[in-house]
């Protein structure tokens, strides 16, 4: 059975049936730069499988204020066959911090479908200054150590086969970890006032994640 309501024609016409959407978002970025452009993914589905192309998605901020939006694409998600995406691109606030916005499928009273939404956040920050690469490898071995979660503050990356990841980011104070299963290091606070590049030795250690819930924002 399809999920979806009944609603009642004013006119005395057939009932219009309306079908249930949900939707996702996902690609926000972490940390936006504040003041500049940045993308994400938004995707909407209809429970009886509807094409949903063309369907307009707006994005509100904190104040409800309208900040951006485009259309669903042509095609469905890859490995799916109803999730219609659009591929938006919005402007961070000015301000720093934390940000909670929310985007919206908008749909006419006399449609097919109800209107869904989800809600979603990151964080501001201001104006890359400097470039620090954590180069991170096992003690022992000296081997670069690659699939690395490292946090440098509210930033996040993950090492690759040379066992680096790079961030961006404004001069500051920064605290510094790395996880991978298996692994532990010692987490550090680091001073950014230039360009760095910092050394990391990772101990096999078969302890669990210390971030169990994993929430990096």
């Amino acid at each position: 059975m399809v999920a979806g309501r009944t609603l009642m024609a004013p006119d005395g016409a057939l009932p219009v049936e309306r079908h249930v959407t949900s939707m996702a978002v996902w690609d926000a970025p972490s940390p936006a730069v504040c003041g500049r452009p940045f993308a994400l993914k938004v995707g909407v589905k209809c429970s009886a499988g509807c094409r949903l192309t063309g369907h307009l998605v707006e994005v509100r901020d904190e104040a409800g204020a309208v900040v951006g939006g485009g259309q669903l694409g042509d095609t469905a998600w890859p490995g799916t066959d109803a999730l219609y995406v659009a591929d938006l691109r919005l402007t961070a606030s000015p301000a720093q911090g934390p940000a909670s916005w929310s985007a919206r499928l908008v749909v006419e009273e006399s449609g097919q479908h109800d209107e869904s939404s989800a809600a979603f956040g990151f964080t501001v920050d201001g104006i890359p200054e400097h470039r620090v690469a954590v180069q991170v490898s096992e003690r022992d071995t000296h081997a670069p150590l690659e699939g690395v979660d490292v946090r440098l503050g509210v930033y996040r990356a993950s090492t690759g086969a040379d066992g680096a990841a790079a961030f961006e980011l404004p001069g500051g104070t920064y605290a510094l970890a790395a996880w991978k299963d298996g692994y532990t290091t010692d987490p550090r606070t680091v001073e950014v006032h230039t360009d760095l590049v910092i050394q990391l030795n990772a101990v096999a250690a078969p302890d669990a994640d210390p971030d169990d819930e994993r929430l990096w924002m």
